[in-house]
Formats: C-alpha cells, structure tokens, sequence
C-alpha cells in the first residue's frame, strides 16, 4: 500500500530518514502519512481505480445514495480500496468535494490499531474547511460503519447541510457523519486541527500527523522515532492511555 518513497511527503528530514532505513517503513507510514492524499475533485472510485466524475453525469451516480462526510481518510483512494476491495465491494463510490462553513476537521482523542490519530468533525465559528462525501448504498454504508468501529470509536448521526457547499453545486439536507465518541479535547483544552486539511480563519492549531504523534510521545516521556508508533500499535493499554485527556502528570 505505501512504498519507502512515499515518505517524501513528511518535511521531518530526521524522521524521513529514519523511517526510509527502517525495515517496518510500510507499517509506520500508513502511521504517519494519514489522512493520505486525496483528489481535490469530484471522482468515482472504481474497483481500486479513480475516475473522473463528470457533473453531467452526477445526478445518475449518487441517485438513492445517502452522502456521507469524509473528513478523515475516507476520501483518500488508498483507504477506499483497503474499505471496499473487490471481490466482495463491486459498486462503485462516488465522492465530491467541498467547503463546510463554522466547522473544522480535527484529531480525534483516540488512536487506531495502526498507530494514527485518526480525524473528527469539530464547530469552529468561522472556519471554512474542505471536505469530501461518499455517496453510499445500503451495503457500503452498513460496511462502512463496521470499518468505522461504531458504536465503539465513532457514532453516526446526520446533521443538518446547511453549512456544506459542494463544488458541484449539489444541495444535501441531511449528511451522515462519524463523530468520536472520544471527543477532540487534548490535555490543557488543547484541540488540534489537521495541517493537511485546507481551511481558512482556523482557530485551532494544525498539526501534521508525525507532529501530533510527536506530541503524544512527549506527553508520554518517550523520544519520537518511528519504534514509538510501533510499541502503539503492539500496546493497547497505552493506546488508550495516552490519547485525550488520559495521560497526566506523574502518570
């Protein structure tokens, strides 16, 4: 799924560097490079392909599907083939893309198995944020649930789409979302938004994903190196220790 040379795209030399020599570079870079890139337009994923979607054709392809927002790594092609590979997920997935006003994306309090802090849908009076929706059928979005650990990390819940404007130009009244059951609140009240997710008038601080794991190895008294993903992703109690506001001082 990732390659050594993907980890070009973290601006960390001494990081880069030391996952391109480590031999577990695949593992900690699904890690590090989430949310993972992403098309910024409006496409149709096809059997592991991405094509383009065109709004003449727009209408036809998202008919009796119910939008939901991707605000994480569930716009990105890499995950959408990992969630809906073939033989078993033969639909395609349309996905567009958009502005969502007086919200922003941010880090969940929680981690993933595969060592990421993985993103969550917070208000933000003000903010503009981009962000993508699935259309899903029935079976993809009961699979997606499950892919999305609800009712245990994310609930799902429609809200309103008033603040949510597609390139497309397609109104939605209601969109599904996954929300963290964790919250988005760090020690201090600190709430960080993704570096990688364009926004403007943000209010909270952005932080890439190697610079987020960073933080959490310092709030656990670790060095960050690529091996601390890796201990996460073997340690659950830690896991679960050291997201939110769990971790505390003498702990």
């Amino acid at each position: 799924m990732f390659s050594v040379s993907d980890a070009r795209a973290i601006s960390d030399r001494s990081l880069r560097e030391q996952i391109e020599k480590h031999p577990r570079a695949q593992e900690i870079l699904r890690a590090f490079l989430y949310p993972y890139a992403a098309p910024d337009h409006d496409f149709l994923f096809v059997d592991g392909v991405v094509l383009p979607l065109a709004r003449d054709d727009m209408m036809d392809a998202i008919r009796g599907r119910t939008p939901v927002l991707a605000v994480g790594s569930n716009r990105a092609p890499v995950q959408l083939a990992r969630k809906f590979a073939a033989p078993h997920h033969l639909d395609p997935v349309p996905v567009t893309v958009g502005w969502m006003d007086h919200h922003d994306i941010v880090y969940s309090a929680h981690m993933t198995g595969y060592g990421a802090i993985p993103a969550t849908l917070a208000p933000s009076p003000g903010t503009r944020v981009r962000v993508a929706v699935t259309w899903l059928n029935a079976v993809q979005l009961t699979h997606m649930h499950a892919t999305e650990s609800v009712p245990d990390h994310y609930r799902y819940q429609q809200i309103d789409g008033k603040n949510l404007h597609l390139d497309c130009r397609q109104p939605v009244d209601l969109v599904g979302c996954y929300q963290s059951t964790a919250g988005y609140v760090f020690d201090a009240n600190d709430i960080f938004a993704l570096a990688g997710i364009a926004a403007t008038q943000r209010r909270f601080k952005p932080l890439n994903q190697w610079e987020m794991i960073a933080h959490i190895a310092m709030r656990a008294g670790q060095p960050m190196h690529p091996d601390f993903v890796l201990w996460l992703t073997d340690n659950i109690v830690m896991r679960k220790k050291l997201a939110g506001r769990y971790l505390k001082s003498g702990d």
